[in-house]
């Protein structure tokens, strides 16, 4: 009756995998303000506070949600890629934050035609910010195809296979 069964052992490792990733989880939403704390802090004599980090992170995510709705059921905005496009555009941008603040949580359709609106958008579908790569996997472009085309994380061909011209499968074209 004391011992466990192999079963069991490996259920008891599967919920603390479970219980770290859910800590680092955590900690990485935590840490999101700071980041972006810290990525404005070299522009601004009078830096933000922890708080005022977070309501402009809430703020991101809110525009970015209402900017992006309907998404199809497969696709959803992740706040952890919402940070890092947020930092991202706070450094690319000198007005960015400006910006953002001037469009309000639920843009009419003139703030949507906003470059601020434009490059929230682009950032989220591409996963890429003035030739910065923020994310792969959780850019919207692959999300929304997703049910179709897999995201492709490896070469399908032989090495060097996209500097030769195409074949045409069903003769000329």
């Amino acid at each position: 009756m004391g011992k466990l069964c192999s079963g069991d052992h490996v259920g008891a490792i599967r919920r603390r995998q479970f219980l770290r990733s859910q800590l680092a989880l955590a900690g990485g939403l935590l840490a999101g303000p700071a980041a972006l704390i810290a990525s404005q802090g070299t522009r601004d004599p009078a830096t933000p506070s922890v708080e005022a980090a977070a309501r402009r992170l809430d703020k991101f995510f809110t525009v970015s949600r209402n900017l992006l709705s309907p998404l199809p059921l497969n696709a959803r905005i992740d706040k952890r890629v919402a940070v890092r496009l947020l930092t991202i555009l706070n450094r690319k941008y000198d007005d960015f934050e400006h910006q953002l603040d001037q469009l309000s949580e639920n843009p009419d359709a003139s703030q949507r035609h906003s470059q601020a609106a434009q490059r929230i958008v682009a950032a989220w579908y591409t996963g890429v910010i003035e030739g910065k790569l923020v994310t792969f996997e959780r850019a919207l472009m692959y999300r929304v195809v997703a049910d179709v085309l897999p995201v492709r994380t490896y070469c399908t061909g032989k090495p060097g296979d996209w500097a030769s011209a195409p074949l045409p499968r069903y003769g000329e074209v």
